[in-house]
């Protein structure tokens, strides 16, 4: 991993560490806002195709809120090895959500996506920071196949 640094300082690992701890941050304090989002009781669902979809919410945004931070703290400190996590914790709590809201369409013939209106923060938390893992693990990947490959 090539180091920039400015006035003494290795600003390009600096900056991965920042984020890493902003991305904890954000999250956890969007699920302190609004934890009946976040904790629930999937066996509290009599159904049991979604109690699984639930138990994937759960993995979903633990792994979200918790994964890329551990991930990039690595990064900086000179270890590429879990990017590969990127994606796939990218993919797990829109795949969860989406599953949710079909499930739920099922259920009740009634779409829920009005959540991401009345609580705009979502678009951040189901869209925003998933795809912004993708691009990150994308940018990275192709760095490290230029520059070891």
């Amino acid at each position: 991993m090539t180091q920039i640094t400015r006035h003494g300082k290795t600003s390009f690992r600096n900056a991965f560490i920042a984020f890493s701890a902003f991305l904890t941050a954000f999250y956890w304090l969007v699920v302190a806002s609004y934890p009946q989002f976040f904790i629930f009781n999937p066996f509290d669902e009599t159904w049991m195709i979604r109690q699984g979809a639930l138990i994937l919410s759960l993995i979903g945004w633990v792994a979200i809120s918790t994964v890329p931070s551990v991930v990039l703290f690595m990064y900086a400190a000179g270890s590429n090895r879990g990017l590969r996590l990127l994606p796939i914790v990218a993919t797990i709590w829109p795949l969860s959500v989406i599953v949710n809201q079909v499930l739920l369409y099922i259920r009740d013939q009634t779409w829920y996506f009005d959540y991401l209106i009345n609580y705009p923060i979502f678009i951040a938390t189901d869209i925003l920071l998933p795809v912004l893992l993708f691009v990150l693990w994308r940018e990275l990947h192709e760095y490290h196949a230029k520059h070891e490959g």
